[in-house]
């Protein structure tokens, strides 16, 4: 080992002074890489993490912080206000047609006058020959039985079979439509069964606050 220091030396001390200037340079480079590679690209790495790992954490802290915050609003918060508003909805909406349907009820015939309401007018038409008059059993305005108890209101209809010829049915037909009294159609079937004669079953209703029919 000795010997190639003493070697070395020896070099050295024949170079110029150019030489060595270099030589002496390429030593302090080669030791400040070795010190940037050992020492300082480690701590500047290890900084480096340390700053990724903090601004992780504030980001980690931040969303936190308004995890805490929407939790505190939502205890707060009543959670029946929703609720208790979908059922003031509700009963207003309920109350709204409610008032429509007694509006509507108020114009419309009443079930005992219906019955004779067609009869009076099928004595005025000639021609027709009324085969069956009757009121069927009411029925609740609605499907729902449940709903239905709270309407009050319940559909009467009355059905009605008779013959004649045709231009005599539509005449009768045009009557009924042109009353001033209100009521609804509720089904219409018409059948020429020999010619010129024909056989209409007609189907009406009104619209009661009372389940039992009550005949006039």
């Amino acid at each position: 080992m000795n010997d190639i220091w003493l070697s070395l030396e020896e070099r050295f001390e024949e170079m110029s002074v150019r030489e060595k200037m270099l030589v002496a340079l390429c030593g302090l480079v080669t030791v400040v890489m070795l010190l940037f590679t050992l020492v300082l690209e480690p701590k500047l790495n290890e900084v480096t993490s340390n700053d990724k790992q903090l601004s992780n954490l504030k980001l980690t802290n931040q969303q936190t912080e308004i995890d805490i915050l929407r939790i505190q609003a939502q205890l707060k918060k009543d959670p029946n206000a929703e609720i208790d508003q979908q059922i003031s909805d509700l009963l207003a909406e309920s109350q709204h047609l409610s008032m429509q349907l007694s509006e509507i009820i108020e114009h419309l015939i009443t079930p005992s006058q219906m019955a004779q309401l067609l009869e009076s007018v099928l004595e005025k038409q000639s021609g027709i020959h009324l085969l069956s008059l009757q009121t069927l059993p009411a029925e609740p305005i609605t499907e729902d039985k449940e709903a239905s108890q709270y309407s009050g209101y319940y559909v009467h209809p009355v059905r009605m079979e008779l013959t004649g010829d045709y231009f005599s049915i539509v005449n009768y037909l045009s009557k009924l439509e042109g009353l001033p009294s209100s009521y609804y159609w509720r089904s219409f079937n018409y059948k020429v069964e020999e010619y010129p004669k024909a056989k209409l079953v007609l189907e009406v209703y009104t619209l009661g606050s009372r389940e039992e029919f009550i005949g006039g």
